[in-house]
């Protein structure tokens, strides 16, 4: 037969008592400290209490900023784009990405307006290296289609000026985007890359939003994916996708059967399916009426339209 052990209710009973009195202590403790105004341990307490609340993220004070910077010259994006550096470092990923969308905000608003004035800059091929020198300071560069100059964004500027402030999410999009201005997109409304390389693009900026659904340049991505689509499924006026007698290309139906084999998972596969199956029935002939289809299908063709250019 076991032998009860008596200390042990004993035990129990004195360890119940120590806690209740150490918990009653520390209140009591930490009561008087409010009372009287803080102490050290107060003190600790309210700073650790204050850690979790989040700051606000400052982007009413850089918008202010901003505009107070105006735009008057390569220096001012300089200068905004250090004030951005300044006042980003410390915040949240999600802070810093919401500063760093109103500085690119502002960074394209600039080059559209330096864009409208880009005659008085008298650009020609002797001038042209020294002038790309002082904008490269702010990420542009010359660039010319049909035969106008004009100014657009460095494909890694934004990367190398900002790699301090990026967040996982904005390191991804500039690669992306950095690949896609490097190999452009369009000239003299003729596609500049293969078929293949655009259904690429259309499914790696679906995917990219896929996991990615509250970045904060979600609206500036559905234009490119847009136009993506409306050339793939519709050309351009220089690049159809049919040839001679209205015959679909072969690099195009190369790529759509792709499409259908591969990105199954694309929101887009049934309407590049339908598409395909009805030039398809048609002897691979690209009904005269497309257009209407796709109108049907609320996509609207670049035919007629100066696509961009990258």
């Amino acid at each position: 037969m076991k032998r009860r052990n008596k200390l042990l209710p004993e035990f129990i009973i004195g360890a119940v008592v120590i806690h209740v009195l150490l918990t009653f202590a520390i209140f009591i403790g930490v009561t008087a400290a409010a009372d009287a105004g803080g102490s050290p341990g107060g003190a600790a307490l309210s700073s650790n209490m204050d850690k979790w609340v989040e700051a606000p993220c400052p982007t009413s004070e850089y918008q202010q900023k901003l505009t107070q910077i105006g735009f008057k010259d390569t220096a001012s994006v300089a200068e905004a784009a250090d004030e951005l550096l300044k006042i980003a470092k410390a915040q949240s990923d999600r802070c810093k990405e919401e500063l760093l969308f109103l500085f690119r905000e502002y960074y394209f608003a600039s080059l559209a307006k330096c864009n409208e004035g880009i005659d008085q800059l008298k650009i020609d091929e002797t001038s042209k290296d020294n002038l790309n020198k002082s904008l490269a300071k702010v990420g542009w560069t010359i660039k010319m289609s049909e035969g106008n100059y004009y100014l657009g964004e460095s494909p890694t500027w934004f990367a190398t000026e900002f790699k301090e402030i990026l967040t996982a999410t904005y390191r991804e999009y500039f690669r992306l985007r950095s690949q896609e201005i490097r190999e452009g997109f369009s000239e003299d409304a003729g596609l500049l890359i293969s078929w293949e390389q655009l259904r690429k693009r259309i499914i790696t900026w679906e995917n990219f939003l896929h996991q990615y659904p509250d970045f904060v340049e979600k609206a500036n991505i559905q234009p490119y994916l847009a136009d993506y689509l409306s050339t793939y499924l519709g050309g351009m006026d220089n690049t159809r996708i049919y040839g001679k007698k209205m015959a679909l290309k072969k690099e195009v139906k190369v790529s759509y059967e792709n499409f259908i084999k591969e990105n199954k998972s694309s929101k887009y596969h049934s309407i590049v399916k339908e598409f395909y199956e009805m030039i398809k029935k048609n002897g691979y002939i690209v009904p005269k009426n497309y257009e209407t289809f796709l109108d049907k299908k609320n996509f609207k063709t670049l035919l007629g339209v100066q696509p961009p250019t990258y």
